[in-house]
């Protein structure tokens, strides 16, 4: 795709951290054609994320199938990253999900994923922008913002199925129709850039925390998988979709790290009967990781309930792959489904024997690196920049004293 001079003056070239941080390098309209065959070098030690040890030179390859025109001059395209020399580099996160995608079976090429993306919006003070609840009809900022991000999401390519006003006063969720695994993780990373981009302009922010406000809702990014070999028209797993989803359940505990990579993250995992707790799948439960809407037909899906915004989308997704083709591969059997009531599933009260899920993020990550096929899933310098540096997030949040702290202890004898 080709842009004519006088209309593109800057590109903005995009890519993402082993963290899944969205960063980003401005670049001349007139060097795209020569970026989009020779790349452009770049200090790669931005992809430590917040902590640059060194400098390291790589290069940023435009993928020319996302450039897209964002209107007043600018334009705009994802990135792989690559050495030095233009070769794939699997320590670069949409490189693994490639990877992924290019050597896994036939399910992996027929998969494919939507989205359901939860967050809050705020106004200057930090406050949520409204006071509505669960699809409440409310005006203002909140929705103004949300259905510009579809409209600018569908001139970009991207569909949006649905938005709506969640539980949460200014919660919002926005629903991203089917895609394959590399586009729909790079729509994700898409639509909280603009999110981000269109709040900031209507001076409000955005918060993608999984739990921002502890008396309130969390956020969640549930993912629906659909693919021929997985789903019966009839909306029932096949013998393939049984292993599948085994598959994900069997290693939902090194999941977790990719799913719910921060310390927050373990705030809304565990919350309530809606939030998975337990490696269980369901037709019904609110509260189960994995849940088979059977009741859909054609429209079914297997959907993965354990992740939020702050997940790596590519490596989520990647991970979510790869786990559920492995049990496909070991024939693994999921067990019959938890179905013990529709509105939430309550641990405390089932008969079933469960796998309780990581109650932190150092469980995850001992569960990630205790995991074989996750760790001979990714790279192993992606794998160790991404433990080392969510265990330093780890140790900093256990330095930390907290209000709850001082407020409870600060009078004790």
């Amino acid at each position: 795709m080709t842009f004519e001079p006088n209309r593109l003056r800057w590109v903005r070239l995009t890519f993402v951290d082993v963290f899944g941080t969205i960063n980003s390098m401005m670049l001349p309209a007139s060097r795209l054609d020569d970026a989009l065959e020779k790349g452009i070098v770049f200090d790669g030690s931005a992809l430590e994320g917040q902590a640059r040890h060194f400098e390291s030179n790589m290069r940023l390859w435009p993928d020319r199938e996302t450039l897209h025109d964002l209107g007043n001059g600018f334009g705009r395209v994802v990135c792989d990253v690559r050495t030095p020399a233009g070769a794939a580099w699997p320590g670069d996160p949409r490189t693994a999900l490639k990877l992924v995608v290019d050597q896994a079976n036939t399910v992996a090429a027929e998969i494919t994923y939507s989205a359901e993306l939860e967050f809050y919006l705020l106004d200057r003070t930090g406050e949520p922008v409204d006071q509505g609840g669960y699809f409440d009809t409310v005006t203002g900022p909140g929705p103004e913002v949300v259905t510009l991000t579809g409209d600018l999401l569908h001139e970009r390519g991207v569909e949006v199925m649905s938005c709506h006003h969640e539980a949460g006063p200014g919660q919002y969720e926005l629903d991203i129709a089917p895609l394959p695994p590399l586009a729909l993780a790079d729509a994700i990373v898409l639509a909280k850039e603009t999110i981000r981009d269109l709040s900031y302009r209507s001076d409000l922010r955005v918060t993608f925390m999984p739990l921002p406000f502890g008396e309130r809702p969390g956020s969640g990014l549930h993912l629906h998988q659909r693919a021929p070999e997985l789903l019966k028209d009839d909306g029932q797993l096949t013998a393939a979709g049984h292993g599948f989803v085994a598959g994900q359940l069997d290693h939902a505990a090194g999941l977790c790290a990719l799913a719910a990579p921060t310390v927050n993250s373990y705030r809304r995992l565990h919350a309530g009967p809606e939030a998975p707790s337990a490696a269980i799948w369901s037709h019904a439960s609110r509260g189960a990781l994995v849940r088979v809407t059977t009741d859909l037909a054609q429209e079914a899906s297997i959907e993965f309930r354990g992740a939020d915004p702050t997940s790596n989308p590519y490596l989520l997704v990647a991970g979510l792959i790869a786990c559920g083709i492995a049990g496909i591969d070991d024939e693994l059997d999921p067990g019959p489904p938890t179905d013990e009531s529709v509105g939430g599933f309550d641990p405390t009260t089932t008969t079933q024997r469960l796998v309780v899920l990581p109650r932190s993020l150092d469980e995850a990550l001992d569960a990630l690196q205790a995991d074989d096929v996750l760790v001979d899933t990714f790279d192993s310098v992606l794998l160790s920049r991404l433990v080392d540096g969510r265990r330093v997030e780890a140790e900093d949040f256990r330095a930390t004293v907290s209000a709850w702290e001082r407020d409870r202890y600060s009078s004790d004898a």
